[in-house]
């Protein structure tokens, strides 16, 4: 009830060949920015405090303001910014998915770190790490134009935590890509990802290349899931002793006694509190890591 997703598109133009979605659901679509306002005021008496912007590829976002000018994501979330601050509103935190990494500018780069409610988290999908995949793919960026934007995106956002999508056996895939794809994992460092093997989507360009052997997907796949298990154990292990804000969700499903939240970038932190401060924000001292858990502490 405090946290929710706002739709601003839907439908996508990109066709990437393994992709069902264009098929389905329509090319691009994007929502006037006046509905969305109308819509984050009513959430506000609500009491929601965090929201997610979600569309197929919400940077390529291309709304109408009132005064009937184009705007785009940038430009939206600056707006989106300014009018929870003009209206006092409860909601703190604002997110969004999902981003196409072709379409991610400069322009969104310099809001996120210039607007302290757009939270300091970005799921960037990859898919792979292999130039000769992601044309494959029609991705429509390479690997250096991936690795060029995270070198952008952190030195403007130090503070940022990555997250990404990797798709391993797509067809052609060799060992060559397979170790293009852990490379650009060691490069970026990754605090967690969504990681799957391909499977064929009747309809796509891509069901009709010639398929890579299950087995052969699964062996490579796990190479990628043992790698990340490693990664984020590092990221999130130089996260202990800081103090952070926190969004109280829930009560810890392993221990009744602890209320469940999550940080800005998007962790899981377990610590004991009152029941009656679900739904609000908290300062938490990090003090381990279990798991993918942070166990914290209260800060008054």
């Amino acid at each position: 009830s405090f946290s929710t997703f706002v739709p601003i598109m839907h439908g996508c133009n990109n066709f990437c060949t393994y992709c069902i979605v264009p098929y389905v659901r329509g090319r691009e679509c994007s929502r006037n920015v006046s509905d969305i306002l109308k819509e984050l005021d009513a959430l506000n008496k609500l009491n929601v405090r965090e929201i997610t912007l979600i569309g197929q590829n919400v940077n390529s976002y291309k709304g109408v303001s009132s005064d009937g000018k184009f705007v785009d994501f940038a430009q939206l979330l600056t707006i989106i910014a300014n009018h929870l601050k003009q209206t006092n509103s409860k909601i703190e935190w604002v997110r969004f998915m999902s981003s196409h990494p072709k379409d991610f500018t400069e322009d969104v780069i310099d809001v996120i770190a210039k607007e302290s409610v757009i939270c300091r988290h970005i799921h960037l999908p990859v898919q792979h790490g292999s130039t000769s995949i992601l044309k494959a793919m029609n991705r429509r960026y390479s690997r250096e134009d991936y690795l060029s934007l995270v070198e952008s995106i952190k030195s403007k956002i130090p503070e940022v935590s990555l997250t990404t999508d990797i798709m391993m056996g797509f067809p052609g895939e060799t060992e060559f890509d397979v170790q293009q794809t852990l490379d650009l994992m060691e490069k970026v460092k990754y605090e967690s990802a969504m990681m799957y093997f391909y499977n064929p989507r009747e309809g796509t360009p891509a069901s009709k290349m010639e398929q890579i052997p299950v087995e052969i997907k699964k062996e490579r796949l796990q190479r990628v899931i043992d790698l990340q298990l490693i990664h984020t154990q590092l990221q999130m292990k130089q996260r202990v002793g800081k103090v952070e804000k926190v969004l109280v969700e829930s009560i810890s499903r392993d221990d009744k006694s602890e209320l469940l939240g999550q940080t800005e970038r998007h962790e899981k932190v377990a610590f004991k509190a009152s029941e009656n401060l679900i739904g609000n924000f908290v300062q938490v001292r990090i003090l381990d890591l279990n798991g993918n858990t942070f166990k914290g502490e209260i800060v008054e």
